[in-house]
């Protein structure tokens, strides 16, 4: 998946990196970028992420993908296949496309990697599984699940001719309100955890993040990552509405007030794709006591072997400009989140 948005000069980008300075698929809210409502009494130090939001949306299939058990086998009869059901636990073979439908041709809503296991819940007459996914039922080929486990394999990443990141270091840089993104920022994407993605780079180490807490008996839950520019636009937007109509503010007071509490489009970590906030399996949203998790305990002992620091650490929310999120954590390369994080600085304070 590509996205583009006008190249600046490297002066510029180095300068805008120099002189940052603080101020980015029901709960607090995290770094700006909320997809629920967000609290008008908040004061102007905010959270960034919001946790009821996910983008991309997963689009629950229609009856004709609703699990066996619901009558799908005769729904779907019109449709030139019928669903026997099945209950069994699988693992995909190769990397893998999650479909709304059972066809090559219906919308892909996530991805299974080699050795996912998979909840099986039917079998249809053309030769494809009915998984439960990410809170839905949808289909895979059929030839690439196995009831046999694959052998474990280390993934190997490969980065496009010419890819922005041209290097590490590249990934090393503020993006807040006072930095947004350049106008040519451009990256490819890949899924990390059912439907969320993050840009390639930052979406291979967080997979083997995930995997490793696994192996630790750590169940970690992805629960908001990349998002687009336009999704960005429309949050702000609604959260201004919103406000002129059940608070009677004027459209400036709107927005002055919107923007305490929502990152600009281009401004958000989430919109760089840099960015994951990551909770524990019993919960669907952020909330304050994450930090009394194994979830968090694992994460604060090893996220940066994998590249990824706390974003927004307690007692810097004057410099951050948001409210500490112990579930957002941003992707900045392993060459510097060891040293960031032992520093006990913030991004804004360590890159200015």
């Amino acid at each position: 998946m590509f996205h583009r948005f006008s190249r600046l000069s490297a002066a510029v980008i180095a300068a805008a990196l120099l002189c940052s300075c603080a101020q980015k698929e029901g709960a607090p809210l995290s770094s700006g970028d909320s997809a629920a409502t967000l609290p008008v009494t908040e004061p102007t130090v905010v959270s960034e992420t919001v946790t009821t939001q996910t983008e991309p949306p997963v689009t629950t299939a229609a009856t004709e993908s609703a699990p066996p058990e619901t009558g799908a086998a005769e729904t779907t009869a019109a449709l030139g296949y019928t669903i026997d059901a099945l209950s069994a636990k699988m693992y995909a073979t190769d990397i893998l496309n999650v479909r709304e439908f059972p066809t090559t041709e219906a919308k892909v809503v996530g991805q299974l990697n080699v050795g996912d296991e998979a909840d099986v819940v039917g079998l249809t007459s053309h030769g494809w599984y009915q998984i439960r996914y990410d809170g839905g039922a949808f289909f895979v080929k059929a030839e690439y699940l196995s009831s046999e486990k694959p052998a474990e394999t280390e993934e190997e990443l490969t980065i496009p001719e010419n890819y922005y990141f041209a290097s590490s270091d590249d990934y090393f840089f503020v993006v807040n309100k006072d930095n947004p993104l350049p106008e040519d920022y451009s990256i490819e994407t890949s899924f990390v955890q059912g439907s969320y993605e993050m840009e390639i780079v930052a979406a291979y180490n967080c997979r083997r993040m995930i995997d490793a807490a696994a192996k630790d008996g750590i169940d970690l839950k992805v629960l908001s990552a990349y998002r687009t520019i336009k999704y960005q636009e429309n949050l702000f937007d609604r959260n201004v509405k919103s406000r002129m109509e059940d608070d009677g503010m004027s459209y400036e007071e709107a927005y002055a007030d919107t923007a305490v509490n929502i990152a600009p489009p281009g401004g958000s970590e989430h919109n760089a794709g840099l960015a994951v906030d990551i909770i524990d399996r019993n919960h669907w949203d952020t909330y304050t006591d994450f930090e009394n998790t194994p979830e968090f305990a694992w994460l604060s002992e090893n996220c940066t072997k994998y590249g990824f620091i706390l974003r927004y650490p307690k007692g810097k929310e004057d410099i951050t400009g948001y409210i500490y999120e112990p579930w957002h954590y941003r992707y900045v390369g392993a060459e510097y989140a060891s040293a960031v994080m032992n520093s006990g600085l913030c991004l804004e304070e360590y890159i200015g």
